[in-house]
Order: C-alpha cells, then sequence, then structure tokens
C-alpha cells in the first residue's frame, strides 16, 4: 500500500510540474501572439500615416553604386512587437522582392517601444532606376511562431549608377565649345577648317593665298589657318543603346551587357572630366526625370534611365565633327558601315562580349556564379548559347570593317 502510495504522489507531481509548465509556455505563446497581433492591427488601422522611408548608402542621398547596396529603412509610429520583430521586403515594379530587412533599433525615451530603423546590404546588380511599387511588411512575435503580414503601396524611386573602374581610353581633342565663355587651363590645337576660303584682307599671311583660284578667277582668297583655341573644352558625347542582335531587350544576358556598356560609357566620360574637358552628353531616348540631380552626376543618371531599343537608329543621332559617338557590337554591320562613311564623328565601339567571355569557366569554384547574386546567368551556359555565337561573328565583321575602312575611333 505504501508503494502504491509513493507512486501516485509522483504522478501527481509530475501532472502538477507538466501543467505548470504547459500553462507557462501558453501564456507566453499567448502574450506573443496577443502583443504582436495589437502591434499589427494599430499598423493596419494607422497605415495612412505610418510611410515606411527608404535610404540609400545611408548618407541621405538617393542614389549609389550598383551592385551590394546598403539599405536602411525606417518605420516610424509604428509599435514594435515585445522582444519581436518587424520584418520589410521591397517590392519593385517589376515584382520582385528585396532581401529582407529587420526593423530592431528602438526609439529613445518614451517611446521605446516604437521601432526606428534596421539596415542591410541588398543585391542590386543593374545600373538603373529602381522604382518602388510597395513594402511587404510583417509583425513576429518573439518566440516566431506568428507572423502577420500587411502590404504597403509606396511611390518611392532611386538610382544606381556604375563604379569607377581602370579603362584605358585615347586622348580625344574636342573642337571648340558652342559659347566661348570658359577658358580650360591649357590651349590646345584644333583641326582647321582647310575646305572652305575667304577673302584675302589687309594683315593677312600671304603664304596662305591660294595660288590655283587666283591663277584662274584672279581673285586673292586664303584658306582658313588652323589656330590655337582656348576655350576647346567641350565634347558632345552621344550614346546609341541601338541593339538589332538580341530578340528579347530583357533576357539575363541583354541586362548583363547593358550593365557592362553603361559601366564603359560612364568611365569614359569620368576619364574626359578628368582632363579638365567639359562633357555635353545625351542619349538616343527620353530620360525620366524623377528626382532633381547633381550637374556632377548627371552622366550616371542619365545611363540609369537608358535600356536597349530597336527603334531609333544610331544613324539617326544629329552628331558633327566636334562630337564622339559611342556604340556596342550589337548594332548591325550595315548600320556601323553608313555611320563610319559618313566621318562626322570620333566613333568608339564597345565590345558587348567582353566581360562574359572573361569569366574563367575552369576554375572550379567560379563554375557558376554566386548564389546570394541571385544572377540568372550561367557561365558555362555562355560558352554554349546561340547568343554568344552571333555576337562573336558580328564582332569580328566589325573589326574586319573597321581595318579596312577610314575608321576613326576606338574598339574598347
Amino acid at each position: 500500500m505504501e508503494f502504491f502510495i509513493e507512486d501516485t504522489n509522483i504522478a501527481l507531481y509530475l501532472k502538477l510540474f507538466a501543467w505548470v509548465i504547459g500553462t507557462f509556455i501558453l501564456i507566453l505563446i499567448g502574450i506573443g501572439f496577443l502583443y504582436t497581433l495589437v502591434c499589427y492591427l494599430y499598423f493596419v488601422i494607422n497605415k495612412k500615416t505610418i510611410n515606411p522611408k527608404i535610404d540609400i548608402g545611408l548618407d541621405g542621398n538617393i542614389k549609389g553604386v550598383a551592385g551590394q547596396v546598403p539599405v536602411l529603412i525606417s518605420l516610424p509610429k509604428a509599435i514594435l512587437p515585445l522582444l519581436g520583430y518587424i520584418k520589410i521586403k521591397i517590392e519593385f515594379e517589376n515584382g520582385k522582392l528585396s532581401d529582407t530587412v529587420v526593423i530592431n533599433k528602438f526609439s529613445q525615451g518614451f517611446e521605446k517601444l516604437l521601432p526606428k530603423e534596421g539596415s542591410t546590404l541588398i543585391w542590386l546588380p543593374d545600373r538603373k532606376q529602381y522604382h518602388v511599387k510597395g513594402f511587404v511588411i510583417s509583425f513576429i512575435d518573439y518566440l516566431q511562431f506568428f507572423r502577420f503580414t500587411t502590404y504597403k503601396k509606396s511611390k518611392n524611386a532611386f538610382y544606381l549608377h556604375s563604379s569607377e573602374i581602370e579603362l584605358s581610353v585615347d586622348d580625344i581633342n574636342p573642337s571648340k565649345t558652342k559659347e566661348e565663355k570658359e577658358k580650360i587651363k591649357t590651349s590646345r590645337k584644333i583641326q582647321g577648317d582647310y575646305l572652305n576660303y575667304k577673302d584675302f584682307e589687309v594683315g593677312d599671311d600671304v603664304r596662305r593665298i591660294v595660288w590655283k583660284i587666283f591663277a584662274k578667277n584672279r581673285e586673292l582668297v586664303i584658306r582658313t589657318p588652323e589656330v590655337i583655341n582656348p576655350y576647346a573644352s567641350h565634347i558632345k558625347f552621344y550614346t546609341s543603346f541601338y541593339n538589332v542582335l538580341s530578340k528579347d531587350l530583357t533576357s539575363a544576358y541583354a541586362v548583363s551587357m547593358l550593365n557592362y556598356y553603361k559601366d564603359i560609357v560612364y568611365n569614359i566620360c569620368l576619364n574626359i572630366k578628368k582632363k579638365d574637358r567639359k562633357v555635353e552628353f545625351n542619349i538616343d531616348q527620353a530620360v525620366n526625370e524623377f528626382i532633381s540631380v547633381n550637374e556632377n552626376d548627371r552622366v550616371g543618371f542619365q545611363l540609369s534611365s537608358a535600356s536597349w531599343q530597336n527603334n531609333f537608329s544610331v544613324n539617326e543621332l544629329k552628331a558633327s565633327g566636334e562630337s564622339i559617338i559611342c556604340v556596342s557590337t550589337l548594332i548591325s554591320l550595315e548600320e556601323l558601315t553608313t555611320l563610319i562613311e559618313k566621318g562626322t564623328s570620333n566613333i568608339i565601339i564597345v565590345k558587348a562580349s567582353r566581360h562574359l567571355d572573361h569569366q574563367n569557366v575552369f576554375n572550379f569554384k567560379n563554375l557558376f556564379l554566386r548564389q546570394d547574386q541571385k544572377s540568372e546567368l550561367n557561365k558555362l551556359a555562355w560558352i554554349f548559347s546561340a547568343t554568344r555565337k552571333k555576337l562573336k561573328k558580328n564582332e569580328e565583321g566589325i573589326e574586319k570593317l573597321v581595318s579596312n575602312s577610314n575608321f576613326t575611333g576606338q574598339i574598347i
């Protein structure tokens, strides 16, 4: 009897202990559930007055370099779940979601339960304008058993430009500016116009008299001389995004080559500016001016607005002999032939396949692009792709055309 009584007491103690532990766990779960639900409902009710604020680069600017981009999101006036989290994902206009940003920093003083901000690095590889469609906001309890999610529309926008890289560009001597108001530090020779003549006047150099014309017409005319122009600082830079080789202008390969093309153009302009010259930059499409841009970063902003197009030919650009036209090897040989025959501008040709071809396919570690970059490109697949075969054939034709013509410019 004593044995059974003792065994019964132990069973009662165990049941009581299990009941206490179970009740404690239920209370913990219940508190987390109720508090998180209250925070969620408070946000839903006050959604119109609680606006997430996004900051790119963590320095107050709405621009940065594409790649691993530091992003800070603040969510003032919302209530943070007790010991829990608020997680936010950015939805862009193309429907893609960003990596998760965790709001876990508190405000100060009496508002210590109000969330302040959270930051992380988000992989944004494209040199373009990003338009935020909205935010997916989740309230999560401290045990992470419950998640209440809502959606907040937004009209935030920012742009990312190329980074600075080392690039070898031939020296370019421009002609004069449109308005000779600002001198440069060093005077440079510019090309004289030997095709036009003017009547001989007192004080002109007699050595420039065109005696053949005098022998025919008995008129004294002289050639316009070559001069040293201290205002020769302006370069008109035209960039063509004409692409006739890509069937899908938004495919993974097309986007990758577009990013590379923008990198080259951006750094060519930087090199020109470093040589104390002004760049009048133009692209072959309309620029989406959604913000006011600092003049020093206008090239980066205009490039962020550009994309491949196949409607506006490079030969429709109204460029003069004082300009540079930059094209990619994605244009047709016929278009490039016509452009070279015009002979009106310096031409810079960018080999669109270069950065993809330089990937080390036979390095096992780098056989595929890193997972955290979330790229659709596959190094091995590029080698055997029809796009590469077509592009390489076009580039070989372009190199032959350049070597057998009066080409003025450079292939990069």
